[in-house]
């Protein structure tokens, strides 16, 4: 199983970076209670309703583990995110405006809350929850340097960084001039 996972990373070239899906916790809740209520209906004898049950939960859990998303791949200037079932689908980076934490809403109950969001020059956006956020972030930024970040851990981490850094050239200044 690992060799598969060497295999698949030997394939990546220097400028591309590979990242995997966080789990989707509601996905998760129904599978698991999807589970518990097949083996009661089992257990309490009712089989009138189990076919129908059964052909339904399949459907929905082949959605929403077939269809969703499994790694985000950024290739240069592009994003690809693959899926078990379908096509992959390609974002050009370059037609990126902003990536951006989700804006709060109703919706976050059924929505993954450490996911982020990325807006296209013509309005549509696409919604991306990797494991490694910062890393994912980060080579968004790094794949289109003209993208507006709102991301505000990054935000923050980076503007440290930046600040150290002035803080050094100064000090290094100072000594120099000395």
């Amino acid at each position: 199983m690992e060799s598969k996972k060497v295999e698949s990373n030997a394939e990546l070239t220097p400028f591309e970076k590979e990242f995997k899906v966080q789990l989707n916790l509601p996905a998760a809740y129904f599978s698991v209670f999807y589970a518990i209520y097949v083996v009661y209906m089992i257990v309490s004898g009712n089989f009138s309703d189990l076919p129908a049950v059964v052909v339904l939960g399949v459907i929905a859990i082949g959605y929403l583990f077939g269809y969703r998303p499994y790694k985000y791949v950024v290739k240069r200037r592009t994003l690809e995110i693959h899926r078990r079932i379908g096509k992959t689908k390609e974002i050009n980076l370059m037609n990126c405006e902003t990536i951006t934490d989700p804006i709060a809403k109703m919706t976050k109950i059924i929505t993954n809350a450490h996911s982020y969001e990325i807006y296209m020059d013509d309005g549509t956006r696409q919604t991306v929850a990797p494991k490694d956020q910062m890393g994912f972030v980060d080579a968004v930024v790094h794949s289109n340097k003209r993208i507006h970040c709102q991301v505000e851990e990054y935000n923050q981490t980076h503007r440290k960084w930046e600040k150290k850094r002035r803080k050094e050239e100064k000090k290094a200044k100072r000594t120099a001039a000395q």
